[in-house]
């Protein structure tokens, strides 16, 4: 078969596009970091990168709301821990206000205390993480409880502004949904709640009615359980999303790590492929102006 000078060039000219074109990959490649930069790079490679991708963004959206669940539960915690403490000392004041040798004036004293304590209960119901009332269940834009004063300003009764029965979730996992707040009526509400006891104590003391002041060492007793009894829930939910946090971590690990050993250049052996391409794309250059006497931009052109 004949060969014409056109078709000399044309092959020359098609073998000089695929060596440029090599090399540009490779620099592309260099620049980026990665292999992966078209879907004909390697489509097998390529599907899985967009799949791993996909599960580490979904891992990290889990790990938020593990963040923020454990911020949530451990918040509640701690001012429960505060309220049991409370209860701790109201019970020493209660022991001592039981006692025969405190008169009215001594048990006034202690009332005022207590009071305090109540008071201060109030203030721990309507904490807030992030804004939002921790103890108000899913209504948290407003306080929980709404507190009834006498003229004098205190509190004779605590009454519910709205439903803090609710339960807020975070998906932890796929598929794993875990409650991350504790609803006000566990503590607030029912017919042993915070409030009450620390009222009767209050009066009782109050009214020097020793009687009563004996009686209610069983509910503050009562009360310091119930608390210790949510506060042993909200520990071990924190340790379920610590635990679910170090195995999405490890997951996420093990992911990059197959992630990288599909996408990551061997910079070392592209930077070879690169100066070769070079090299050979040079040879051609000089081989083709040797071969053929024209000047390869009349064909090209």
């Amino acid at each position: 078969m004949r060969v014409t000078t056109q078709m000399a060039v044309n092959t020359l000219v098609g073998n000089l596009n695929r060596s440029f074109g090599r090399m540009v990959r490779y620099q592309q490649e260099l620049s980026s970091g990665s292999r992966l930069n078209n879907l004909s790079d390697d489509p097998a490679a390529v599907e899985r990168s967009l799949s791993l991708r996909s599960e580490i963004r979904n891992i990290e959206q889990y790990q938020k709301n593990i963040d923020d669940g454990t911020g949530w539960l451990e918040l509640s915690e701690a001012n429960l821990g505060e309220l049991e403490t409370l209860f701790v000392e109201a019970r020493g004041l209660a022991v001592q206000g039981a006692s025969d040798t405190y008169d009215a004036q001594q048990r006034s004293s202690l009332a005022a205390q207590v009071d305090q304590f109540l008071e201060h209960a109030v203030s721990l119901s309507e904490s807030r993480y992030r804004g939002r009332y921790i103890f108000a269940g899913t209504q948290t834009g407003e306080p929980p409880y709404d507190a009834i004063r006498d003229q004098e300003g205190k509190i004779l009764a605590l009454d519910p502004a709205g439903d803090a029965t609710g339960t807020i979730e975070r998906e932890v996992a796929d598929g794993v949904i875990m409650q991350v707040n504790v609803s006000g009526d566990s503590v607030y509400e029912g017919s042993l709640n915070a409030f009450d006891v620390f009222i009767d104590l209050r009066d009782s003391l109050a009214d020097n009615d020793v009687t009563k002041v004996r009686e209610s060492l069983t509910a503050l007793a009562d009360m310091r359980e119930k608390i210790s009894a949510v506060r042993g829930e909200i520990g071990a939910r924190v340790n379920r999303m610590e635990l679910t946090r170090n195995i999405l971590d490890r997951v996420t690990t093990e992911m990059s790590t197959i992630l990288s050993e599909d996408e990551d250049v061997d910079l070392t052996s592209t930077i070879v492929n690169l100066q070769q391409e070079q090299d050979v794309f040079q040879a051609a250059l000089a081989s083709g102006s040797t071969v053929i006497p024209q000047s390869l931009m009349d064909f090209i052109g």
